[in-house]
């Protein structure tokens, strides 16, 4: 793919982020995406296909950039706060803001058609992102500072259920907004401390002065 070509298929993302915004899954249709990307509708499924691929492509668009980002993060051994808290805001960032909600709706609003931006999800969101995740698990546990009985990748799973729950869905259904940067560095920080509370080696003994590992 050319540069030109990165760039254009960047505004036709875009452009189907805003026409899902305002129409909704069910309605939006290529033509509007086509229209607001200023592309011909040709284009579109010469590239995708058919809507179900345009969005599924967002899908897998959006979880690559999260990947990414949370790799930085867990390499950046010079950032100074804890890498729980790095890892939780960075997360929190991509997956409870406002196109994350409008891709989660869309998913909810086709599970009755083709299921395929679940299945989307599921395949490049969700398992590549865990996986990610559970590095930094298991170099948690090479330092010494965090003891995981069930392993790296049980405690990935813990860390995002802590951190996470249900808010995708109730953010899915309206009943709760985008989170703010503030609420996000709060919500990090929270399932930092009680991460702690469940694996950090010592806090359960009273060594709350236990040195943070650096990573």
């Amino acid at each position: 793919m050319t540069d030109k070509q990165a760039e254009r298929r960047a505004q036709i993302e875009a452009a189907a982020f805003v026409v899902l915004e305002k129409s909704g899954y069910k309605k939006a249709s290529m033509l509007q995406i086509a229209k607001q990307a200023k592309a011909s509708n040709e284009t579109l499924y010469a590239w995708y296909g058919n809507k179900q691929a345009l969005f599924s492509s967002l899908i897998a668009s959006n979880a690559q950039r999260v990947e990414g980002a949370l790799r930085a993060v867990m390499s950046d051994e010079s950032a100074a706060d804890d890498p729980l808290v790095r890892l939780g805001r960075q997360l929190l960032e991509f997956t409870t803001t406002a196109n994350a909600i409008i891709i989660n709706r869309a998913a909810v609003a086709d599970v009755q058609d083709t299921g395929l931006l679940a299945e989307a999800i599921e395949t490049h969101a969700r398992q590549a992102i865990l996986q990610a995740i559970e590095t930094l698990m298991a170099k948690l546990a090479d330092s010494g500072v965090y003891r995981f009985e069930e392993g790296a990748h049980a405690a990935a799973e813990v860390f995002v259920s802590l951190l996470l729950g249900d808010l995708q869905m109730q953010q899915a259904l309206g009943s709760i907004e985008p989170l703010t940067e503030t609420a996000i560095t709060n919500r990090a920080q929270r399932v930092q401390r009680l991460f702690d509370k469940l694996f950090r080696v010592g806090t359960l003994h009273g060594a709350d002065d236990f040195p943070r590992p650096n990573c």
